[in-house]
């Protein structure tokens, strides 16, 4: 099979967000079906990494080429056969005692989030949990990742045990899976978080501000990166998309930014993708998200991103300053524009006040 054409610039650009009407953005979200059966496995077990390889045997697979088409692929993740217990959290974790994991809320819904304080232990979950095993490249600034659509062997097979314990017929179980499917998405599938401590895509603590030292702005990364993915969740969740692309992180760092230390700069955001001076890095996040835009149309959108940027941080002034901001809200109105749309000069679309007004 061929690789696709590369995207013209124009292509790329289309937003991929769904419109969603203001009342489904009114409460927050209910939490989905998987996030009570990670809830109740931390209740029992708590949050080390030896629980956290009962509930992923994807650990369990040699990281390769190829691993997502190996027998053992197939034997723990597609025919959903139980572990034999072999595999123990010194095997997989270079540092099993840096390894945990927690149940955090939010208003688009709660998630399981693993924290792995070592490098080599984020890239393995990186691997295991969002490349079916595959050792894809981890961006040396890549210190997070928001796992949808990966497949739960342990809950389905539960499930399908307790399906048939209550004296239904097997033949009637791919039906029954169909239908709690269609129900949601997450019934034999799990959403999650992993994390890195590390400062946020490599900006040094003096170039976010002089309140900030090493350990603060580690720390500060940390919330940031935690409202970041958690923003991926609710585009995905309540705007039917997720996406590995500038649009998502434009929105994601917005939020993340603001959470973590109350503002949106222009340069700080430009910076974390990488583009310093109007050049974008050879170790840039931002080759992360153009592996489908062709080569040659990269400065021009790294000037689309310097005029949103500097829209975005008028925009936004004194946003995050209010008690608890509407996040869900914010989420929604910006999502309404695209790319092109944000870059134009006279864009707007918040008030000092927090109130949502379209642009020009």
């Amino acid at each position: 099979m061929t690789d696709p054409a590369p995207q013209s610039l124009d292509d790329y650009l289309e937003s991929r967000f769904v419109p969603t009407d203001p009342p489904g953005f009114d409460a927050d979200h209910p939490d989905e079906v998987h996030v009570d059966w990670w809830r109740d496995h931390h209740d029992r077990h708590g949050g080390s990494a030896s629980s956290l390889l009962v509930a992923l045997p994807q650990f369990e697979i040699e990281i390769a080429e190829g691993a997502s088409a190996s027998d053992a692929y197939a034997r723990l993740v597609r025919r959903m056969e139980p572990s034999d217990g072999s595999v123990g959290p010194m095997s997989v974790f270079d540092d099993p005692e840096g390894v945990s994991w927690r149940i955090e809320t939010h208003p688009a819904g709660a998630l399981p989030v693993v924290v792995l304080e070592a490098r080599g232990d984020f890239e393995r979950a990186y691997r295991a949990l969002g490349a079916r095993c595959e050792p894809v490249p981890v961006g040396r600034n890549v210190h997070a990742l928001y796992v949808s659509g990966l497949p739960s062997p342990v809950r389905a097979r539960a499930a399908r045990s307790a399906f048939l314990a209550s004296g239904n017929d097997p033949a009637d179980w791919a039906a029954e899976m169909r239908r709690r499917r269609a129900a949601d998405a997450t019934s034999f599938h799990d959403r999650l978080i992993l994390l890195h401590p590390a400062p946020y895509a490599g900006l040094a603590p003096s170039e976010v501000g002089d309140d900030f030292d090493a350990v603060t702005w580690t720390a500060s990364s940390m919330r940031l990166r935690l409202e970041h993915e958690f923003t991926h969740h609710a585009t995905a969740r309540l705007l039917g998309s997720f996406r590995l692309h500038v649009h998502d992180e434009v929105i994601a760092d917005l939020m993340g930014f603001g959470g973590a230390i109350g503002r949106f700069e222009a340069d700080l955001f430009l910076k974390g993708l990488g583009i310093r001076n109007r050049e974008v890095t050879s170790d840039a996040r931002l080759w992360t998200y153009v592996q489908t835009l062709d080569r040659s149309a990269v400065p021009a959108l790294v000037e689309v991103l310097e005029a949103v940027a500097g829209n975005l941080e008028r925009a936004a002034e004194g946003l995050f300053a209010e008690d608890g901001p509407d996040r869900l809200r914010i989420i929604r109105e910006i999502a309404k524009y695209d790319l092109p749309t944000m870059a134009a000069p006279s864009w707007s679309i918040f008030r000092k006040s927090g109130e949502a007004r379209p642009g020009p």
